[in-house]
């Protein structure tokens, strides 16, 4: 039979005409434009919008037999709401296929939560009216519900995988225990073809899940072992994260959407047992190896990665174990040595500058790193740097209004900072400053942090590096420079440990240290 399928240039779209094809029917795609059409022996294009409705869907239909309707979004955009996609595009294609002469339907809507919520999504509240106007349409309709789909191209194991190989840390709404049902693409797409073969669906619902019950913390975490990612979960609640997707889905291609979130927050299951037994279709596990294979040339969200973890970590850090040797009398001995400087003068200009006068010396004598190619210049790490002294800005910023706000006297302590400035004239700082920065990346970033990430992994030599550079500024006795060392510190570490440069943290610190004092933007 000749099939029009509304939505077929989607994801489950193209999945749900190839199985079409497979099955001898000739297809009919109806899409509002050209974007997203593919071309197939024995696919036709219509254009019809088929949430609008009127003589040009009908005509559309025309020499058809069946229709699936695929139509459906998972944000509003560009006048689109869940209203308009779900439920009036089923009004609008029902009477199109009445006009047509048309009466075999199969919509394809998802599957639910164990317990329906008291008050539920606007996407899942729009996917149920669609049911019932189906329900109600006077057609031989077929409705199946898949639980999330996986498949080429989806955004299901595409979007974690893309947010595991951005960061380490995953944020699970509520604690991610809703229970889910992965079901592959290709088994959503059988389960169309079946169902327009057996007159015995008409009329009913079939839930089209896979065999799995999964919990969304174990979903996480087979993806980051098939991909060989180590996760840590953090528990979070829905109504916190619901406020960040909301701000993720202003992107063109947003890693998640607030209906989405709603879905793992409250579970997608159902029984694929009538589905097996009345259309034949047995639904197959996710695997890691489908996963695998399905997250095949996934970048990081926004191509940019926060692991320190990379495929060269050991043969890299192979060259600055010998270094960790030293870190027993070298940071006892560099916090004991400006400790006691602060004892001898009360200038602190010449006590970091005497400090760092002995310090520097020793680590590049006797702490073996590859030196050389860790301060290698180049045009990458200079742009590196200056993009990271943005981001650092931009945080600093946001911790000392919370700091600010929490500690009102750190104030007074930050303007005493500033005062430093003056302790010098103005042409001796702008020498002095990036020499002693360059100073302390020998220092607590070189020796310390790629010394202990040798022998204990990146991530511990960020938060030694960052724990001994604010004890070594306990002795300037102002508590809120502490802690902007720590985070600091910590921060530069980073990306000393990301860049395997610190040519790049030199940058990044020298630009923060400018804007700094020349803006006080604290």
């Amino acid at each position: 039979m000749q099939v029009a399928v509304a939505g077929a240039s989607g994801f489950i779209g193209q999945a749900t005409v190839h199985a079409l094809l497979q099955a001898g029917h000739a297809v009919v795609g109806l899409s509002r434009g050209r974007r997203g059409r593919f071309e197939r022996p024995g696919l036709t294009w219509r254009d019809a919008d088929a949430s609008r409705g009127g003589p040009e869907l009908a005509a559309a239909l025309a020499g058809c037999e069946a229709v699936v309707n695929l139509v459906g979004i998972k944000r509003t955009e560009q006048g689109q709401t869940f209203a308009s996609a779900h439920e009036a595009a089923v009004t609008a294609l029902t009477t199109a296929m009445q006009t047509a002469g048309i009466r075999r339907l199969i919509h394809v809507s998802v599957a639910g939560p164990q317990q329906e919520p008291a008050s539920p999504t606007p996407y899942l509240a729009s996917k149920r009216a669609g049911e019932r106007l189906v329900m109600s349409s006077g057609t031989d309709w077929t409705i199946l519900r898949p639980g999330p789909v996986a498949g080429p191209g989806d955004d299901f194991v595409n979007n974690l995988a893309a947010t595991l190989r951005h960061a380490g840390v995953f944020p699970a709404p509520d604690g991610g225990h809703a229970p889910l049902q992965p079901v592959l693409v290709e088994d959503v797409a059988r389960a169309v073809a079946a169902a327009l073969e057996r007159p015995a669906a008409i009329g009913r619902c079939y839930d089209v899940v896979g065999p799995e019950v999964l919990t969304l913390r174990a979903v996480v975490q087979r993806v980051a072992d098939a991909l060989g990612l180590p996760v840590t979960l953090i528990p979070c609640p829905a109504p916190l994260l619901a406020v960040a997707v909301a701000g993720l889905e202003k992107l063109p291609a947003p890693l998640l959407t607030r209906s989405q979130l709603g879905l793992l927050t409250h579970g997608l299951v159902g029984d694929p047992g009538p589905a097996a037994a009345e259309l034949g279709v047995v639904t197959q596990p996710l695997t890691e190896a489908r996963i695998v294979e399905l997250a095949a040339g996934v970048e990081p969200w926004l191509g940019l990665s926060l692991r320190l973890r990379r495929g060269d970590e050991d043969m890299f850090f192979k060259t600055c174990s010998k270094g960790a040797v030293h870190l027993a009398w070298l940071v006892p001995l560099a916090v004991g040595l400006i400790w006691a400087l602060g004892s001898l003068t009360p200038h602190v200009w010449w006590r970091m500058l005497a400090a760092n006068v002995v310090l520097v010396p020793l680590c590049l004598a006797l702490v073996r790193l590859p030196w050389r190619e860790l301060w290698r210049p180049s045009l990458r790490g200079l742009a590196r740097g200056i993009v990271a002294a943005a981001a650092l800005l931009v945080a600093g910023w946001i911790g000392s209004q919370v700091l600010f706000a929490v500690t009102p006297e750190a104030r007074v302590q930050v303007a005493a900072v500033y005062g430093w400035v003056y302790l010098l004239p103005a042409g001796a700082a702008a020498v002095l400053l990036p020499l002693i920065a360059a100073a302390e990346e020998v220092v607590w970033r070189g020796a310390v942090a790629f010394a202990v990430a040798s022998r204990a992994g990146p991530w511990w030599g960020a938060a030694a590096s960052a724990a001994a550079f604010a004890v070594a500024h306990v002795s300037l006795g102002v508590p809120a420079l502490v802690v902007a060392a720590a985070g600091a510190g910590f921060f530069w570490a980073w990306l000393g440990l990301k860049t395997r440069s610190l040519f790049a943290v030199l940058v990044c610190h020298v630009v923060w240290d400018a804007c700094v004092v020349v803006l006080r933007l604290y």
